[in-house]
């Protein structure tokens, strides 16, 4: 089953996870102390708080997050434990796990910027259409960026390589499925997978202090 669950960072959010180190798992502990920014700290602890609530949800044990630990490639993962995928941008933080396949999630803020440097990283096509529709650039790279995630290696040069045909990415000489997800209008949201994508558990949570959940949809969007 896939279930991605997301949550909104509010200023008392913020606040409050900058205060949490006592809940890091061990492997994170040194990049997180690393990291100058108390935002980049929050987003951080929130990805894992979602990706502890999604373990539970899938039945796993209270203490299967402590085992998080990163690939030869840098990805985070857990041994005998579902795929996911952590993404975060601005306020939205996000996390899908998956029993059943490769798993690459990515969201991204819509904001305009310099489009038009940053529409250099799409193919022909792709460019002519953010020189119309600017901020369709984010949808774009939310399935390019989901789609190395799920690949299991990152890379400037991979989201460059890869090509995009409808709900379907080309990489590594093999098809990979995209579902883009209705987070919220200020977001572009898009899962990845190995295998074709059926219906998602799709739910926002709200963090502790604040009400206790979010709506519960199932989306075959």
């Amino acid at each position: 089953m896939l279930r991605v669950f997301y949550t909104f960072l509010g200023v008392h959010d913020q606040v409050l996870l900058a205060r949490q180190q006592a809940f890091d798992p061990p492997a994170y502990r040194e990049r997180i102390d690393r990291m100058k920014d108390d935002g980049a700290r929050s987003r951080t602890r929130a990805g894992l708080w979602l990706l502890k609530k999604l373990l539970a949800a899938a039945d796993y044990a209270d203490d299967t997050l402590e085992r998080i630990g990163f690939s030869a490639s840098g990805q985070p993962q857990i041994h005998d434990a579902p795929a996911f995928s952590i993404s975060h941008s601005e306020q939205l933080v996000a996390c899908a796990l998956c029993d059943e396949a490769s798993i690459g999630l990515d969201v991204e803020h819509r904001r305009l910027r310099d489009m038009a440097r940053m529409a250099r990283l799409l193919d022909p096509a792709e460019r002519a259409h953010v020189e119309r529709q600017p901020l369709a650039f984010f949808d774009y790279w939310c399935a390019r960026e989901a789609t190395v995630k799920a690949s299991g290696r990152v890379g400037l040069k991979r989201i460059r390589a890869l090509s995009l045909a409808g709900d379907t990415a080309r990489l590594d000489e093999r098809d990979w499925h995209l579902r883009a997800l209705d987070l919220d209008a200020g977001y572009a949201a898009c899962l990845a997978s190995d295998r074709p994508i059926g219906p998602v558990d799709l739910r926002e949570l709200s963090l502790p202090g604040r009400e206790n959940t979010g709506p519960h949809r199932s989306s075959d969007q």
